[in-house]
């Protein structure tokens, strides 16, 4: 992963405005890293802790005849683990054009720039409030010195078909089963070193959506291993090009490709899982895998 570092200060409250339109802190902030994110979070720490979460300042803010407003600022460790954090949820409204990527809905701002999150809730949406919250979310991004790249596994996707609010990235299985239930053990032994995308497609024939989900392992003995576990548990009844129909009369199939995997799920047909086997690979940057594909 690239975008690892930048201009990090010790005290995140740095970057986070003392006053915003007439809001000023109502206590200390608070102070969390990954020994007591549950003690803020209890129950939704494991996202975050999931990813390569550093530490994190959250700020309440008061002001007289207003709802409060809450500042919350994650240090993820990498760029590409803020993207990861922030797509772990559906955005459906449009952009506030904060940040690299940005949602407004309801009084609540999300939106990650460079190796930070941010999430800015007022606990009831005025006008007011709503101005307030987006001013500070500006004042926050500012603040944050640079930008940072996503994941480059989002390249490899291919475009055609794609829903633009279903793409996850992940990083073990907990997160894949959030975006797509696979199976209760970790068939596809998963751990904080590999990388992985969950995608929706649009078939080309039509009807519900598919599932794409592509993991990048550390090296290719280890992606051939869990290529090994996953069609054993998974696969085991898949054809030479390791495609089968499910028991819900859809399709299902994976690919060994040099240190990654291919999976695709939930397909009408299995041309549709050759398509798309097709279609990741012409998206694979040249050059980024040792070797030639490797298939199974």
């Amino acid at each position: 992963m690239s975008g690892s570092t930048d201009n990090t200060p010790k005290d995140l409250a740095a970057w986070i405005p003392a006053e915003i339109q007439g809001w000023t802190p109502k206590r200390a902030d608070g102070l969390y890293t990954r020994d007591n994110l549950y003690d803020y979070i209890d129950g939704g720490a494991e996202v975050y802790l999931s990813f390569s979460f550093q530490r994190m300042v959250a700020r309440r803010y008061g002001k007289a005849g207003a709802p409060d407003i809450i500042a919350d600022l994650f240090d993820m460790g990498s760029s590409e683990d803020a993207y990861g954090v922030y797509h772990h949820d559906v955005h459906e409204s449009p952009s506030a054009g904060i940040g690299q990527e940005s949602e407004y809905m309801e009084g609540a701002l999300y939106f990650w720039k460079g190796r930070y999150f941010a999430s800015i809730m007022a606990m009831q949406e005025t006008e007011e409030s709503k101005r307030a919250v987006l001013e500070l979310g500006k004042a926050v991004a500012s603040a944050i010195p640079a930008e940072g790249p996503p994941p480059d596994l989002v390249e490899r996707l291919p475009k055609k078909g794609m829903d633009p609010k279903q793409v996850h990235y992940f990083h073990n299985h907990f997160c894949l089963n959030a975006h797509y239930f696979l199976a209760d053990d970790n068939i596809l032994q998963l751990d904080a070193a590999t990388e992985g995308m969950v995608a929706r497609y649009a078939p080309a024939s039509g009807g519900a959506p598919m599932a794409l989900v592509l993991v990048r392992y550390p090296a290719a003995d280890q992606a051939e291993k869990a290529f090994a576990s996953f069609k054993n548990a998974y696969l085991h009844d898949a054809d030479a090009e390791g495609i089968v129909k499910t028991e819900n009369g859809k399709w299902a199939g994976a690919r060994l490709v040099g240190s990654h995997i291919i999976g695709v799920f939930d397909a009408p047909s299995k041309p549709e899982i050759l398509r798309m086997f097709s279609e990741v690979n012409a998206a694979n940057p040249k050059g980024h895998d040792k070797g030639e594909p490797k298939h199974e």
